[in-house]
């Protein structure tokens, strides 16, 4: 009856049956190593959740370290001028990561206490009694610390305030100048945000999470009663009726692990379990999982895979006979069908994410920069170390800056030069352009407060954000997105005053945002010098959610717009006499109408260079020029 059948049909079952036979070996080994993937994929996920809880414990513990560090360090100071109260109370308020202080001041004839509670809502409660939030084995750390530039964690404890407020204190021993002992600091973290990070963990239906410290201990689980009163030691054999004594090695040598045990709380019903170490405090987390719940996933899997396989058949098997009976017609419908089979294809996305390496980095860069800087003052050997980080950063912010513009056949409407000057090694100011269509050429400006390596990462921060928000928006949205970003990330109380415009090529249209910023200047071909005396909000990363408002003009063929820092007006001679506006005004007057981008940032610098004379540079100076052509005629 095959016989019967046409060619295209035969063809069609032909191949299909070959397809078939292929997807069912394929569903079968599919079948056979799911188990092995699926357990793969669960512990890869158990250790992305791990890592969340991680991050979120670290960032808490190791900000409080540092900031209780950072204090003990300058309680002398405070001490001596009377403000010590206030000078703690305005920590604790400015990092509400710490719950409370607890100082104790060592005498001639009797210690001095004074103990400073956060109770949230601006109100503090504080105490000169020992007993404040007082580490049960205070007197050993005290003896460890005592002797070291470095603290000591304690383990969990309650506090004799609330004994439903879980804590643990940092102690850190201060020191005079001379070496001599004066005190000990303490520093409390509330442990209430474990149970929080636990819960916001996503494990698979069923499962749960807790954290154990060091010694074994139920710091945070989903039954509260178990809190502090178990230990993961002392629970029962049946739970562990296999290699107990390998996972108890494992979590004591704070290594990572995962296994099967018969936890009491699914009824001793067999579970999975994957445990890793939290840095710092070296707690132990734990996800778990019912057994039962691990192989839903695959089941689903199989019947979607089964599904897909026979929907995918059946395509296939109408697109053969289609494609062999279009084969067998007259040539011009061949034609035509290749040509149409030709034209389709699958299209991929080319988007890529920057704000987040950068940072980390910057977080990173910040993190060494900060560490950096705590070294900084205790020896000369540091000072090369700085010294030698400070080129690299000079080599980082350096790659930040765009490359030089280089006029080109695709955009002969514009001539664009820009130039940076830091007064230090690396400096705040930042520039920046690039265009966002092929019509749309973005530019910005900008002046980080204050000089040196905390304004270039402020302003690394910045140039990232801009160049991250720039898709789709208008000047002043950019803006208000990056402010916003800038607030919650600005622990230095940086502020960056920002012009920031997107130019049409081929209009002339200009629509720009100022927070802030020194007035560009607009020199037009009758050698008229206009300033853009608008300012549409206060410098970003002071308020959130601030709103800003923007202009438009025209830039006519010819026109040259002159942006610059603050670094170019204040800049001072020998005398102490400042450039000034009206100068540079008066300078950019003489440039030629007709001059190319470059030559006129370099009129300008020369006039700078000259007026300053042998004095030193006082600020970054940036300086940039776009010189718009109009569309070219035909």
């Amino acid at each position: 009856m095959m016989n019967n059948r046409s060619i295209a049909f035969q063809l069609s079952i032909y191949i299909l049956a070959t397809v078939t036979i292929i997807v069912a070996i394929v569903v079968y080994l599919n079948y056979n190593y799911s188990n092995k993937l699926l357990m793969q994929k669960i512990e890869e996920n158990a250790v992305h959740q791990s890592d969340k809880v991680t991050r979120s414990i670290v960032h808490y513990v190791a900000t409080a370290q540092e900031v209780t560090r950072n204090v003990s360090y300058q309680v002398s100071y405070y001490k001596s001028h009377g403000t010590l109260e206030t000078f703690l109370r305005e920590v604790l308020h400015r990092n509400p990561i710490l719950s409370g202080y607890r100082l104790e001041l060592l005498g001639e004839t009797e210690n001095e206490y004074l103990s400073i509670f956060n109770k949230g809502n601006g109100e503090f409660l504080v105490m000169n009694d020992d007993e404040f939030c007082r580490s049960p084995k205070m007197e050993e750390i005290k003896e460890i610390v005592k002797n070291q530039e470095e603290g000591l964690w304690s383990e969990p404890f309650y506090c004799p305030l609330d004994t439903s407020l879980l804590v643990i204190s940092f102690t850190k021993a201060i020191h005079s100048g001379e070496g001599k002992l004066l005190g000990y600091l303490s520093g409390q973290i509330n442990l209430n945000f474990l149970n929080e990070a636990v819960s916001g963990l996503n494990i698979i239906k069923g499962g749960f999470s807790f954290i154990l410290s060091k010694d074994g201990i139920f710091l945070a689980h989903p039954n509260s009663t178990w809190v502090m009163n178990q230990n993961i030691y002392e629970i029962q054999e049946k739970i562990f009726p296999e290699n107990r004594e390998k996972y108890e090695s494992l979590i004591r040598s704070h290594q990572e692990g995962s296994g099967f045990a018969y936890p009491s709380v699914f009824n001793y019903q067999k579970a999975w379990f994957h445990f890793s170490t939290v840095p710092y405090t070296y707690w132990t987390i734990v996800i778990v999982i019912p057994a039962k719940q691990l192989f839903a996933e695959l089941d689903l899997l199989l019947r979607n895979i089964i599904l897909i396989s026979v929907v995918g058949l059946l395509v296939i098997l109408l697109i053969i006979y289609l494609i062999f009976r279009r084969m067998l017609s007259p040539l011009a419908a061949v034609a035509k069908s290749i040509k149409r089979l030709s034209s389709g294809g699958t299209f991929l996305s080319d988007q890529k994410n920057e704000i987040r390496i950068l940072a980390s980095s910057l977080n990173d860069l910040q993190a060494q920069y900060t560490k950096l800087l705590n070294e900084q003052n205790q020896s000369k050997k540091d000072k090369r170390k700085i010294e030698k980080d400070l080129k690299s950063a000079k080599e980082i912010q350096t790659a930040i800056i765009p490359p030089e513009f280089k006029p080109s056949k695709k955009h002969p409407e514009i001539d664009l030069y820009a130039s940076l000057h830091p007064a230090e090694t690396i400096g705040g100011d930042l520039y920046d352009y690039f265009f966002v269509d092929s019509t749309h050429l973005l530019f910005t400006i900008g002046d980080v407060s204050g000089k040196g390596i905390p304004a270039a990462l402020f302003m690394a921060v910045a140039h990232t954000l801009v160049k991250s928000k720039s898709v789709g928006l208008q000047p002043h949205q950019i803006i208000e997105q990056v402010n916003n970003e800038l607030c919650l990330q600005n622990a230095n109380q940086n502020f960056l005053t920002l012009f920031l415009g997107i130019l049409n090529i081929e209009t002339g249209e200009l629509n720009y945002c100022n927070a802030a910023h020194n007035y560009p200047y607009i020199l037009s071909t009758d050698q008229q010098v206009t300033a853009l005396e608008k300012t549409h909000g206060l410098p970003i990363g002071v308020y959130s959610s601030k709103g800003y408002n923007g202009d438009t003009g025209f830039l006519k063929s010819g026109d040259s717009l002159i942006l610059y820092s603050d670094g170019i007006t204040d800049c001072k001679n020998e005398d102490g006499e400042f450039f000034g506006a009206k100068r540079l005004q008066q300078c950019i007057n003489q440039i030629p109408v007709d001059s190319p981008a470059k030559k006129s940032v370099q009129i300008i610098l020369n006039h700078i260079v000259d007026f300053r004379g042998d004095a030193d540079q006082s600020d970054d100076i940036s300086l940039m020029v776009i010189h718009y052509k109009g569309k070219p005629t035909l």
